[in-house]
Formats: structure tokens, sequence, C-alpha cells
């Protein structure tokens, strides 16, 4: 018997706009279902062997949400087995039909709220100036996020950048080392 266990990423929420950053959770994981969090990052970028970015505390929204799509694409499945199930019996009544369809519809719509809906899906500017602390986001970067969240528009956030690269320019220049 093979058991595939291991550690991986999950739980992706708070996503600024623009792409800058968003959040996971590193879970231990069985045959691939994230069960135990292990720790929360700020994805800064994502590379061809993980990411690079930041360890935050435990991010109890990405948990929440990592486990609630791994509960919607798991009880679907059970719903599609009792469907499979309801369409080799002969005896099965309309109803044995209607409850199962009607569940996996309201846990399709769950799951696909989860990556669409905003409150799970985008952060709040409050979240992401947070976010951007842990991180330590360079001058240009916290520009940029004011831009992201429409605090700023793109001229007065370069006519800010040019003050501030006037004031002290070894200071916007200084950029955090992400960890991986």
């Amino acid at each position: 018997m093979i058991i595939v266990w291991g550690t991986t990423h999950a739980g992706k929420v708070d996503e600024v706009p623009g792409g800058m950053f968003h959040v996971v959770t590193r879970f231990g994981h069985l045959y691939y279902l994230p069960l135990i969090p292990m720790a929360s990052f700020v994805v800064l970028e994502k590379t061809p062997g993980g990411f690079h970015g930041t360890q935050i505390p435990l991010s109890l929204k990405s948990i929440g949400v990592a486990w609630l799509r791994v509960f919607c694409v798991f009880a679907m499945i059970v719903c599609g087995v009792i469907l499979l199930v309801a369409a080799i019996d002969e005896k099965a009544g309309r109803w044995d039909w209607i409850g199962p369809s009607i569940i996996a519809a309201v846990l399709l719509a769950a799951l696909v709220m989860t990556y669409r809906l905003g409150i799970f899906a985008r952060a709040s500017y409050e979240r992401a100036k947070l976010l951007a602390t842990y991180a330590r986001i360079n001058d240009i970067g916290a520009l940029a996020l004011e831009v992201a969240y429409g605090r700023l528009s793109p001229a007065e956030a370069e006519a800010e950048l040019a003050r501030r690269r006037q004031a002290d320019p070894s200071a916007v220049e200084r950029v955090a080392t992400p960890v991986a």
C-alpha cells in the first residue's frame, strides 16, 4: 500500500490587486489533503521551485479556506457516488436524484465562491498594509500598493517617489531579502 504524505501549500487568500502578493499556508498533507497547518507565508513571487516570500503568523483565513475547499470537493465526490448508486438502482425515485444534485450544486457554488468572492480572495486595504510590513516591502512597493487600492493615482505615486528620492536616495532603493 502506498501512502502519499508530505507538505503542500494551500489556502491562497488575501490577493492584492495587480498580483503584488498573496497569502498561502504550508500544510502537512495525507494524499494531498491539507490537514495540519504548519506556517503561513506572504508570497511575493512564484518560482519554478516554489516561491519567494516571508513567513507570517498562521493565517486562520487561509487555513479555513483550504479546509473549506477540501470539504467541498470531498462532499461533491460523495454526492457523485450517491448519484451513481441512484443511477444504477432501478428502484431509485426522483428524490434519490434531486437531493444529492442540489447539495452538489450548492457545494460547487461554495467552492467557486472561495476563489471569486472578495471576502476570501482579496485582501482589504488594511490587511494588505499589514502584509506589506511583514514582507518588508520597499517604498516603490508601498506606493504601488497605494495605487492598487486607488489611494493614489499613478501620477501622484510618481511625484511622491520623486520627492522621496530627492529627500533620501538610498531609502527608496532598499529592498527586503525574501525568505523562500
